[in-house]
């Protein structure tokens, strides 16, 4: 059961001054004992609830009285005729998960270590201790856990009670220091053998953690994250007036974790394939990074100051999502950052705002009208369009402006709660543009608006018959279209942008200008000095999809390669992405300028994610019968950039892994197995990928798949070995693929692994039979929690559907019973296959 905003705000009309004492004993091996003590004011004779889910064994007192078992009913514990001053104790028996929502249980294959994490979020904290479970109610915590033997425990506050380590084999207790006021989301508990690397920086304790077994490779990358660590805290003490709030930070890489990452006040969990075997790829290394900087801006957004309900949500992850890539950046730990958020994770906020499903950035609280309902709203729309809406505000108003704003809300708002409202008033304080207005237009209504090129007497858009020369352009923008309704008569967003004009004369492509201008409804058009070829939007500042005019595409796909500026390549590159993406321009010609450009292409972030976004767009939209040839065409850019004198590292780990999911030769596959791709051994993730591929293609892997199992008997290893057998063309494999997805005790790692393996878009005749298998199976799977439905949606096969499929899907959705996140991810997907056609 779902706790909805109007239960919400009654008890908060109730509940005041809460604190918890929470005492864990997970000596357990199924479950694990829960004892809450909550002491909260009330008015006389009222009535609450405390939030608990799936416990068993329930005993509960209040104001020393013992309550009766009814009291616990409908995930609920009812506490009622409450005195003004109030303490209840709850004891429950709770159950571990395999699914990363709750109390998650994880052994390690390794070495047989048991691990054990509640990483906080959303509905998961009250499967683990009774609470409030809403943002609002923030209260002070105390934790206490008795643990398995040898275990280390990691939690929000600093340990003021540690065990002898002398003492291994019997269970140990800690007890954590009481934090500053948090919301219960936000509690996080962690216990297991981790391997700790510890220092201090500005009078703290600060850590990184990993599973024992991953002890070598938390050294390998130590200094960098340590560095990254600091740079981040550093920068954000000079941005802030606020200081850090909480007395610790430790970091900590976790087994099963739902998300990438989660922002527990002074104890931030990551997922632990952040931390690969072997060798950090260099672009899974700057994405950690932006990482690491986005959830230390949450311990000012979101922890130091908690929106009051679900709906403003984009004041956590909004503003997270933007600092992580501004501080990224600015600190060095990934050069050019924003320019990769505009080539990478903004087009994931383009594709939301183009369904049925968007919503407004902050929308209002009667639209979220249950938690289940702001499940969905930790979605695109809320972290790239909100990311790029707060870059296009900061630009706006001028980014000193913009943090006179900010540091005033966190200052107003500290260890409290605030709305979209409250944020608002710090920023208006600050600045006599109105920011209301704005805010409005920007915040309250969903829709893409669109920044169109046209030349005079040319048609608009990418179809049109453009003439060539050096005539200026008209420079247009066009009001989004809210997708919930078809209409666009509510945008009036303005934009301010930098456009840039390019000269160009043979092989030489040249800066001729660069201007910023403003359009609005009121002023939607500017016409542009000539040039040879117009860039919109160049760096990125605001969210607005670029329509080209037929001349700027064909002048786009012969000098895109040999403009010179990073960013304005990134903006062009990532037109003819979301154009391929959308159907607009077919992939063979996105593939075309891959193979004419990429090669002498010198950004390495750029190679690496122009590459692999091609290749899932040629997966995603090409026809069954095309797939095949154009992902072999892919795979020899890749040997192509592989063959260069010098190949930068994070080209090279590109070009392998689309390499391994593109070429067809099985012997130049086995070759790099056995020697590698010309620039050292593969990585033990590389390995598996290429295994991944012969399976597929129909090579005999039996003898290899248990070579390399016994090479990597890791979790990581186990989780490939699923993907590499699924991954077989036989009806038989398929079939069991499936059917192990559709287990009750399948865990949220092992359902990834398995779709890897199981769809593959040059299998269609064997795969194809299963879609509807699929939708029939899975959905009691996405039951079981909020997150693992979230996971049973990103299974659904991402080749381009049938008709046939289609229908079926349409079918499920219209079952009643359809979790509602899995109903969203479904309902998605059906929209994206019907823009494509059958």
């Amino acid at each position: 059961m779902s706790l909805t905003l109007v239960d919400a705000r009654a008890r908060s009309q109730v509940v005041s001054g809460a604190a918890y004492q929470i005492h864990l004993d997970l000596t357990g091996d199924e479950h694990f004992l829960a004892t809450t003590t909550v002491t909260f004011a009330a008015p006389p004779g009222t009535s609450t609830f405390l939030d608990l889910q799936r416990a068993l064994d329930v005993e509960v007192e209040l104001n020393g009285r013992p309550l009766g078992p009814r009291c616990y009913r409908d995930d609920q514990v009812h506490l009622t005729d409450l005195a003004a001053h109030n303490t209840a104790v709850v004891t429950a028996r709770m159950p571990y998960v395999t699914d990363g929502d709750g109390m998650h249980r994880f052994v390690d294959p390794s070495d047989g270590a048991v691990y054990l994490g509640c990483y906080g979020g959303m509905d998961v904290n009250r499967r683990v201790f009774a609470c409030f479970d809403q943002p609002d109610l923030k209260a002070p915590v105390t934790v206490a856990v008795r643990a398995r033997p040898g275990a280390t425990v990691l939690s929000n506050g600093r340990p003021e009670q540690v065990p002898d380590v002398t003492d291994g084999g019997a269970p140990t207790s800690w007890v954590f220091a009481t934090t500053p006021p948090l919301s219960t989301y936000l509690v996080t508990v962690c216990a297991g053998p981790w391997a700790s690397r510890t220092w201090e920086h500005d009078g703290r304790p600060f850590g990184w953690h990993a599973r024992a077994s991953l002890a070598a490779d938390l050294d390998r990358d130590l200094p960098m994250l340590r560095e990254q660590t600091v740079s981040a805290y550093d920068w954000y003490a000079q941005r802030f007036d606020e200081p850090y709030p909480f007395d610790s930070y430790d970091q900590i890489f976790v087994p099963g974790h739902n998300w990438g990452a989660m922002e527990n006040p002074g104890c931030v969990s990551y997922r632990d394939e952040l931390l690969p075997q072997g060798t950090t790829p260099a672009v899974l290394a700057r994405q950690r990074a932006m990482t690491i900087a986005h959830e230390m801006a949450h311990m000012w957004f979101g922890d130091l100051v908690t929106f009051r309900w679900w709906e403003d949500t984009w004041l956590n992850e909004s503003f997270a999502d933007y600092l992580g890539f501004v501080v990224a950046g600015a600190t060095g730990a990934a050069p050019g950052a924003l320019a990769e958020f505009d080539l990478g994770r903004k087009a994931g906020g383009y594709a939301a705002d183009a369904r049925p499903s968007t919503h407004p950035v902050a929308p209002r609280p009667e639209d979220v009208p249950d938690v289940d309902s702001a499940f969905n709203n930790f979605d695109p729309i809320s972290y790239a369009k909100g990311n790029s809406t707060l870059r296009q505000l900061a630009f706006w108003l001028g980014e000193e402006t913009f943090f006179a704003g900010v540091n005033r809300h966190l200052t107003g708002a500290r260890f409290g709660t605030a709305s979209l409202d409250d944020f608002v008033a710090s920023l208006q304080s600050v600045t006599d543009r109105d920011v209301t207005g704005w805010v409005e237009a920007w915040l309250r209504v969903p829709g893409t608006d669109v920044l169109q090129l046209t030349r005079p007497g040319a048609e608009a858009g990418v179809g049109g018959a453009g003439a060539r020369g050096r005539e200026g352009l008209t420079l247009r923008l066009v009001p989004g279209v809210d997708e919930r309704s078809g209409s666009s008569a509510a945008a009036r967003r303005p934009h301010r942008v930098r456009v840039s004009g390019y000269a160009v004369s043979g092989d030489q492509v040249e800066r001729a200008w660069e201007q910023v201008v403003d359009l609005s409804p009121g002023q939607a058009m500017v016409r542009l000095a000539p040039a040879d070829l117009v860039v919109p939007n160049s760096t990125g500042d605001t969210f607005a999809r670029i329509a080209l005019d037929s001349g700027t595409l064909d002048r786009v796909l012969q000098v895109l390669g040999r403009v010179p500026d990073e960013h304005r390549r990134v903006i062009l590159w990532s037109a003819l992405l979301e154009l391929a993406a959308r159907g607009e321009i077919t992939p063979a010609v996105l593939v075309r300028a891959v193979e004419h450009h990429l090669p002498g292409e010198g950004t390495d972030f750029v190679v690496a994610h122009v590459l692999s976004r091609s290749a899932a767009v040629v997966r995603q939209v090409t026809p069954a019968g095309e797939v095949g040839e154009l992902l072999e065409r892919l795979g020899q850019v890749a040997l192509v950039l592989l063959g260069a004198a010098q190949v930068a590292t994070a080209v090279a780990q590109t070009a392998v892994s689309v390499g391994a999911g593109a070429l067809h030769d099985v012997d130049l596959l086995l070759g790099w197995l056995e020697v590698g791709a010309g620039h050292g051994p593969l990585s033990q993730e590389e390995r598996w990928e290429v295994l991944r591929r012969l399976a597929e293609l129909g090579a005999d892997t039996t003898q290899l798949l248990t070579a390399e199992q016994e090479r990597d008997p890791s979790a990581a290893g186990q989780l490939a070995a699923l993907a590499v057998a699924a991954a077989r063309p036989e009806p038989s494999t398929k079939a069991q693929a499936l059917a192990r997805m559709a287990d009750d005790a399948v865990s949220n790692r092992e359902i990834g692994a398995l779709a890897r393996g199981l769809w593959s878009a040059e299998q269609r005749d064997l795969v194809d039979p299963l879609v509807a298998d699929y939708l029939r199976t899975m959905a009691p799977v996405a039951r079981r929690g909020q997150a693992l439905g979230l996971v049973v949606g990103r299974a659904a096969p991402g080749f381009r559907w049938t008709l046939a499929q289609q229908a079926d899907l349409e079918r499920a959705l219209g079952e009643d019973t359809l979790p509602p996140v899995l109903a969203r991810t479904w309902a998605d997907v059906l929209h994206d296959q019907r823009r494509l056609g059958g």
